[in-house]
């Protein structure tokens, strides 16, 4: 079983500073193996399960709508990376712990072994203390993974050992703790739906509205084309947040979002986003995409849903003919096109864009889907798009030397790539917007706007507040 001590040691004879082992046979070893076993299971609540395991590091992906999930539970491995070159440390990292891996697939999973799941922070120089935890990049190798698609379900359990290790009486180790979640788990945890009394930190709109006002002035004097203005709202609670409550809101209220959440030490980042940054291959939302396969999200461009039917139809045509928020989305569309046709042989872009509808806010939304001239992992697909100018701004660098200027706090993961990669290198990644860092009795909320010429500082600052909204009656029970 694994235990708490962490050591950086070598990866297949290669000193490997961003590979972090935490199973006690294996440190100060001179090598390392992973052996990772796959076997189907009942059907298990993901939800149970993360409830289950309070007190492990920890992470939850459900994709309500598509009847996919995946609960990863401690940590067999952990890839890290900073700078510039974070993306290709850990994918660097990832191919070297697999290059001597001993894997047992099982036919079906749609998620080949070993799953790496994690994140990566929106700026690669940020850090801050609130953030302690989620480093610049961070991919969790997981002691056990459970993985739901439909009816059916599989269980991934991961060991890494010395050479001179046992690894099958690790992962019989493993296998036995697995046997007594699942067993618990024939209990599931009822998930109460109710208000949690808390006080939000009284905020002054004033400067953040400054701002956009500033950025529309160097948006027209065209240091710009569209910067991406982040407000972050801090929230005192009277007791600790029921994870489970809050995600259980997020799964029943937003089926079309991708929920997530990520829980290390006395912190958890969580969210229901609606936004892809793009996936490679896996099949399993689909069960049918090819290794070659992409899809993305071009999400740009809010306004409110109505009261009535009418309303909410005459809003989605106001916000389909809007110049400014037409303007703002084709300058998303015109990036990853940019970004992704010359990696594709075959790209289908819409040629206008449809509406995303949620319960709190609708998109101007334009998937893309395309086939890879040759294979390509997901992380370098990831660090070729991010950050889009939905999350960031254009042109990316001048919008991010902009973001560092003007935004008061450091975003962390918020609008960073979080998602997972597969024993194949294909995966999926969300852009984690709709999204909150709780730590304690302490929860920092966050909300993004993008700012072009015609933006105006009151129109934005309501935007935001209806973006606030989910995360708010996810901890609060209430929106406000």
């Amino acid at each position: 079983m694994s235990g708490n001590s962490v050591t950086s040691v070598e990866a297949g004879g290669l000193k490997d500073p961003s590979l972090e082992i935490t199973s006690r046979s294996a440190i100060n070893a001179d090598g390392v193996t992973l052996t990772s076993t796959t076997t189907r299971i009942d059907t298990i609540d993901p939800l149970s399960v993360f409830q289950r395991t309070s007190g492990e590091e920890r992470v939850l992906w459900v994709e309500p709508a598509a009847g996919f999930s995946m609960v990863a539970i401690g940590a067999a491995a952990r890839l890290t990376g900073r700078g510039p070159e974070r993306f290709a440390q850990v994918e660097s990292a990832r191919r070297r712990l697999l290059s001597t891996a001993v894997v047992k697939q099982v036919e079906g999973c749609p998620a080949p072994a070993p799953v790496f799941m994690g994140g990566f922070s929106f700026d690669p120089a940020g850090e801050s203390p609130e953030w302690e935890g989620f480093p610049s990049a961070l991919l969790v190798l997981p002691r056990l993974l459970f993985i739901q698609q439909g009816e059916s379900s599989w269980l991934t359990v991961n060991a890494l050992t010395s050479p001179d290790g046992d690894a099958q009486h690790s992962l019989h180790a493993l296998e036995s703790e697995a046997r007594g979640l699942l067993r618990e788990n024939e209990d599931p945890v009822r998930h109460e739906v109710s208000e949690s009394r808390t006080r939000s930190e009284s905020t002054d709109d004033s400067p953040w509205k400054a701002t956009v006002t500033e950025a529309v002035n160097h948006v027209r004097k065209g240091a710009v084309d569209k910067l991406v203005l982040a407000r972050r709202v801090q929230m005192r609670l009277q007791q600790p947040v029921d994870l489970a409550e809050a995600l259980h809101r997020l799964m029943e209220g937003y089926p079309h979002c991708t929920v997530f959440a990520f829980a290390r030490g006395d912190a958890c980042f969580l969210g229901a986003t609606p936004e892809r940054l793009v996936r490679v291959g896996c099949p399993a939302t689909d069960g049918r995409d090819a290794p070659s396969t992409i899809r993305a999200d071009c999400l740009a461009g809010s306004a409110r849903r109505g009261v009535t039917e009418e309303e909410d139809r005459r809003l989605g045509e106001a916000l389909r003919a809007d110049p400014k928020e037409r303007h703002e989305h084709a300058v998303v569309v015109q990036a990853l096109r940019d970004g992704l046709e010359p990696l594709c042989s075959r790209l289908k872009i819409p040629g206008a864009p449809g509406l995303l509808r949620l319960p709190n806010v609708q998109h101007l939304h334009t998937p893309i889907e395309g086939a890879l001239r040759t294979e390509r992992g997901v992380l370098e697909l990831v660090d070729r798009l991010h950050p889009t100018p939905a999350a960031g701004g254009l042109p990316r660098d001048a919008a991010l030397t902009l973001i560092r200027q003007w935004e008061p706090f450091d975003r962390g993961w918020y609008a960073g790539p979080v998602g997972w990669v597969d024993g194949r290198g294909d995966g999926d990644f969300a852009v984690a917007i709709r999204s909150a860092l709780v730590r304690r009795r302490e929860a920092f909320l966050y909300a993004g706007c993008g700012i072009v010429a015609g933006s105006d500082p009151e129109r934005e600052y309501s935007e935001s507040c209806l973006k606030l909204r989910p995360m708010l009656w996810a901890l609060n029970g209430n929106a406000t």
